[in-house]
C-alpha cells in the first residue's frame, strides 16, 4: 500500500490537515483504502501523539465537554470547549498543555487512538480566540428556609455575570425556582433581564413567578415536574430536567447549572428525578452540561435513601462540577468567590484534526486524561461523541 501526503497551502506558510480516506488506484487492490494524513496550522500532527498515560485513580474532576465540527479552508476540525480543571487540592485550577510541549498534561484518544491536539487556555487568552460561549441556569430551592440565601443570590448578579463576560466569557443566563413544584422561572436571556426579574421582589418570592416572553408557556409547561403530590418536597433534578427540556439554549454553548438548596434532593420516588438520572451518557449526554452545587445548610450528614433523600451534590460529582457548603445564612459566600467562577474563567479549547473518517453519523469514544507533572493530579473521562459534518 502507499501513502499520500496531502497539502493544501492557504496562505504562505500556512498548512491545514485533514485525514481523509482515498483508493490507491494504482495499487493491485482498486477497493483498498488508506489513511490520509494533511497537517492543519497551529495543530499537531497524530504522529506525534502519544497514547493516553495510565492513572490509577482520579484525584480531581473531569467537566462534562462540547464537541462541535470547525472548517478550515474545508478542513474540518474538532473543537472541544470545557470549562475548568482544579487541580487536586482545589486551590489551583490548572493550565492545560497539548502535544509536544514539555509541560503536557493532557491527552486525548479517539477510539483508542492518539490525537495531537493543541489547547487554547482562556485565562492566557490575549486575542479573544479562546472565547467560550455558555449560557448559565440558576435552578434556586425557594422553600421557606431558604428566605435569607435567596436575598444573598440575587444580590450580586449583574456585577458578577459582567465581571465573567469581561473574562472572554459570552455569558447568557436563565433560572428555575423549585418547591416541590416548579413555580417560577426565566428562560435563557441577558443579566440584566435576569437582575430586573430577581428584583421582582424579595426573599423567596424573587424566584416564584415566571418572566419573560414566553412566561405562559413556561408556566403551563410544569406539571409533570411535580414531585411530592401537594406536599413541598425539593427536587433540584427535576428543576433541572425542566430548565433542559424546555430552555431555549444557544447552539454549541457549554451548558452551565448552579443548584442552590439547603435540602436533599428529594424525587418521592420517582426515579426520573433522582440524582442518578445524570449518571449516565444515555440519560444526561455531555453537551447537556455540567452541575454545580452551593449546599447552604450546616448539616450535611444527613443519611442517603436512593430515590427519597438524595446527596444533591451527586448531580455535581457525576457530571464533573464543583460543590461548595456554605452556612445557612450564605454569609460566608458571594457569587463572585463560588467555585464555578473560576471553572468559567479557566476554560479550554481543545482541537485536533484527522477526523473525516470518523464523521460516520456514529458513536466514537473520546478519552480525556489528566496527568500533571508531580504526579498528584490526574483523571480520566471517557465520553461518547458523535462528530457532526
Amino acid at each position: 500500500m502507499k501513502t499520500f501526503y496531502l497539502f493544501s497551502i492557504a496562505c504562505a506558510g500556512m498548512l491545514f490537515t485533514s485525514t481523509a480516506l482515498t483508493s490507491c488506484s494504482s495499487d493491485d487492490d482498486p477497493e483498498e483504502q488508506e489513511e490520509v494524513t494533511v497537517l492543519v496550522a497551529g495543530i499537531p500532527d497524530d504522529g506525534d501523539a502519544t497514547p493516553n498515560p495510565n492513572v490509577d485513580n482520579n484525584t480531581t474532576n473531569i467537566p462534562n465537554i462540547v464537541c462541535n465540527t470547525e472548517y478550515e479552508n474545508g478542513v474540518p476540525v474538532i473543537r472541544i470547549d470545557m470549562t475548568g480543571i482544579q487541580e487536586s487540592l482545589g486551590n489551583e485550577w490548572l493550565r492545560l498543555y497539548g502535544t509536544g510541549s514539555d509541560k503536557q498534561n493532557v491527552w486525548v484518544e479517539v477510539d483508542g487512538k492518539p490525537k495531537g491536539i493543541s489547547v487554547r487556555n482562556t485565562a492566557d487568552d490575549n486575542d479573544g480566540n479562546a472565547k467560550v460561549m455558555a449560557d448559565l441556569v440558576f435552578l434556586v430551592d425557594n422553600s421557606g428556609s431558604m428566605s435569607e440565601e435567596a436575598d444573598a443570590i440575587a444580590r450580586d448578579i449583574t456585577s458578577w455575570s459582567n465581571m465573567l463576560s469581561r473574562s472572554g466569557l459570552d455569558m447568557k443566563f436563565g433560572i428555575v425556582g423549585y418547591d416541590g413544584a416548579i413555580c417560577g422561572a426565566l428562560n435563557i436571556t441577558t443579566s440584566d433581564n435576569l437582575a430586573e426579574y430577581l428584583n421582582f421582589s424579595s426573599g423567596t418570592s424573587r424566584t416564584r413567578h415566571f418572566g419573560g416572553p414566553d412566561a405562559s408557556k413556561l408556566s403551563a409547561a410544569v406539571e409533570p415536574y411535580r414531585t411530592g403530590g401537594n406536599s413541598a418536597y425539593e427536587c433540584g433534578t427535576a428543576a433541572l430536567r425542566f430548565a433542559d427540556e424546555h430552555f431555549a439554549f444557544r447552539n454549541g454553548t457549554n451548558r452551565i447549572y448552579v443548584n442552590f438548596t439547603d435540602e436533599p434532593n428529594q424525587p418521592y420516588g420517582n426515579k426520573d428525578f433522582s440524582v442518578e438520572y445524570v449518571s449516565t451518557q444515555e440519560n444526561w449526554n455531555t453537551a447537556k452540561g455540567t452541575i454545580h452545587t452551593v449546599y447552604s445548610d450546616t448539616y450535611k450528614n444527613f443519611a442517603e435513601r436512593q430515590y427519597q433523600s438524595e446527596y444533591p451534590w451527586r448531580m455535581s460529582e457525576y457530571t464533573g462540577g464543583t460543590i461548595i457548603y456554605c452556612d445557612p445564612y450564605f454569609n460566608d459566600v458571594t457569587l463572585t468567590n463560588l467555585p464555578v467562577t473560576g471553572a468559567m474563567q479557566n476554560s479550554y479549547i481543545i482541537r485536533f484534526t484527522n477526523i473525516a473518517n470518523l464523521m460516520d453519523g456514529k458513536t466514537h469514544d473520546v478519552k480525556i486524561t489528566i496527568l500533571t507533572k508531580d504526579g498528584k493530579t490526574m483523571a480520566e473521562k471517557t465520553f461518547s461523541v458523535t462528530f457532526a459534518s
